[in-house]
């Protein structure tokens, strides 16, 4: 009796652990609802800020990914804890063969 206790306990516990653990350190994308930004323009690169929206909240897992002329930056959001401080993001970008940038799915710049 005792070891069928210990093993469901031992898998409570696993399943606790997996879905802590995906909810601080994997967390779920952000659409460009929940992002702040602000787009300092140069001739050949832009200086992209972003912030997160939401107070506690991280952003973690940059994506930069140009699929023909358009250039998407995808995070995911997880809450701030010691796996994950920083609410904010700072980037440059260059413009050579870049008309349209999105963020989070929404489009924030344009030539």
């Amino acid at each position: 009796m005792k070891k069928k206790i210990g093993i469901v306990l031992t898998v409570l516990l696993v399943t606790a652990a997996c879905l802590l653990s995906s909810w601080l350190l994997i967390g779920e994308p952000v659409d460009g609802k929940q992002l702040a930004y602000q787009i300092t323009e140069h001739p050949s690169y832009l200086d992209l800020q972003v912030t997160a929206v939401e107070s506690a909240v991280a952003l973690r897992g940059w994506q930069l990914k140009q699929e023909g002329n358009d250039l998407f930056i995808r995070a995911r959001k997880v809450p701030v804890s010691p796996f994950a401080s920083h609410g904010d993001y700072l980037t440059s970008i260059d413009t050579d063969g870049i008309d349209h940038v999105y963020l989070g799915g929404q489009l924030i710049w344009s030539r």
